[in-house]
């Protein structure tokens, strides 16, 4: 009985200490801030950091790939195509936006065209890791209207 007792205690213990334990978890990356990026109507490019998922400088322990531009709230990919330029950089465009992927993926840049459409558009930058397959680090652009 008091075998039991302990046995079940020591498999309680070790589950709980195996599943808290995520080492991947931190390693994942995401984008710095928020994962939405608004840009105003004009004509402009932002970059934006890949950090891991602690916070700190992206350390490649879990790669990832570009899948796609999305529009928002749909399965319509805009484009599949990924350019890779002559510098190593990757870049994938669509009507008037552009991510351009550079420093062995640990910068986005973002450009996007005016917006003279009157209306507010947005896309989703989707990619996956190796890791569970998850969909880090992406991002939702937005550009308003006037």
């Amino acid at each position: 009985m008091k075998a039991s007792k302990l046995l079940w205690t020591v498999v309680m213990a070790l589950t709980f200490v195996l599943t808290s334990c995520d080492p991947f978890s931190q390693n994942e990356p995401t984008i710095e801030g928020d994962r939405y990026k608004y840009f105003d109507s004009s004509a402009q490019r932002q970059s934006f950091r890949v950090v891991n998922g602690s916070g700190k400088q992206y350390n490649h322990k879990v790669d990832w790939h570009i899948i796609g531009i999305l529009e928002e709230n749909s399965s319509t990919y805009l484009t599949k195509k990924v350019d890779t330029l002559s510098n190593g950089d990757f870049r994938i465009s669509y009507d008037w936006v552009t991510f351009t992927v550079k420093e062995n993926k640990s910068v986005i840049d973002v450009e996007v065209q005016k917006n003279e459409t009157g209306k507010d558009r947005s896309v989703f930058f989707a990619t996956s890791n190796s890791y569970k397959q998850a969909y880090l680090p992406n991002m939702i652009v937005t550009q308003r209207a006037k």
